[in-house]
C-alpha cells in the first residue's frame, strides 16, 4: 500500500510539473522592453488623453489604460498605470501629475508616439 501511495504522488507530481512547464513561448517578456499590453495602454492613453477633460473621462480613460497595463511586465507601466488610476478622481494638478508620470513610463518603455 505504502508503494502505491509513493507511485500515485510521484505520477501526480510529474503531471504537475508537465503541465506547469514552458515553452519557449511562455517566457516571461524583457522588462525593460515595451511589451503588447503595454504598447496598448500607451496608445490609448495617448488617443485619449486631451479629450479627458472632467473627472469622470479621466478615470474613465484610466480605467481603460488599466485595463493592459496591469497584463503588462514592462517596468513601469502597471505602476504608472496606477498612479494615473488613483489621480483621476483627483483635482486638475493630481491629474496632470499622475498623466506624466504614466507618460514618461511609456517613453522610458520605448513608446514611440
Amino acid at each position: 500500500m505504502h508503494t502505491r501511495y509513493l507511485a500515485a504522488l510521484a505520477f501526480a507530481a510529474l503531471a504537475l510539473t508537465a503541465c506547469s512547464s514552458s515553452s519557449d513561448g511562455d517566457k516571461p517578456a524583457d522588462p525593460t522592453k515595451l511589451d503588447d499590453a503595454a504598447s496598448f495602454a500607451c496608445d490609448d492613453f495617448a488617443e485619449g488623453y486631451k479629450a479627458a477633460q472632467t473627472t469622470s473621462a479621466r478615470v474613465d480613460l484610466a480605467n481603460k489604460v488599466n485595463k493592459w497595463a496591469q497584463d503588462s511586465a514592462t517596468n513601469g507601466i502597471a505602476e504608472g498605470a496606477t498612479i494615473l488610476a488613483r489621480g483621476s478622481d483627483g483635482g486638475a494638478s493630481a491629474w496632470q501629475l499622475a498623466a506624466d508620470t504614466f507618460a514618461q513610463s511609456c517613453l522610458d518603455a520605448g513608446w514611440k508616439a
